[in-house]
Parts: C-alpha cells; sequence; structure tokens
C-alpha cells in the first residue's frame, strides 16, 4: 500500500510539472506580453497620467489642511496618553 505522503508528494510533482509546462506554452508567453504592453499603455496614458497628477493635488491639499492636521496632532496625543497609562499600568 502506497503512503499517504507518498501519494501527496506525487500529486505535488505532477502539478508543479503542469504549471511549469503551462508557464513555458507560447500561448501564454504572448498573452503575458500583450498584457504586460496593455498595462505600459495604460500607465503611459495621458489620462492616467492626469489623475494621478490630480490625486496627488488633493492629498497634498488633504495633508496641509489645518483641520486634518489638528485630528492627526490629537490622535497622536490619545495614543500617547494610552501608552502612557499601559505602560504605568505595570
Amino acid at each position: 500500500m502506497t503512503d499517504p505522503a507518498d501519494k501527496v508528494t506525487a500529486a505535488f510533482d505532477t502539478a508543479k510539472a503542469k504549471i511549469n509546462e503551462l508557464a513555458e506554452s507560447g500561448k501564454v508567453q504572448e498573452a503575458l506580453g500583450t498584457a504586460r504592453d496593455k498595462i505600459d499603455e495604460l500607465v503611459e496614458s495621458k489620462q492616467v497620467q492626469d489623475a494621478i497628477g490630480t490625486a496627488k493635488e488633493k492629498l497634498t491639499e488633504l495633508a496641509d489642511n489645518e483641520k486634518v492636521q489638528d485630528v492627526v496632532t490629537t490622535a497622536k496625543d490619545k495614543i500617547t496618553e494610552v501608552a502612557q497609562k499601559l505602560g504605568g499600568s505595570r
């Protein structure tokens, strides 16, 4: 009778071989190349670049906003307060 561990090992070996065959397939390589080209086109798109630029500007505005800074400062203070209480309770 075959050991269950041997069966598992054989199944993994078979799966690994099939995955390698698939990865080396010309069709898969061609599909990956096409996908890379499309991603490159997307990244280089003016609309995408404009959207990224706008997002950066909005994040900068948000980070520079006084109310946001106050909230972050308050949160830091509260975290420090809690940490001190936890540290002092030992």
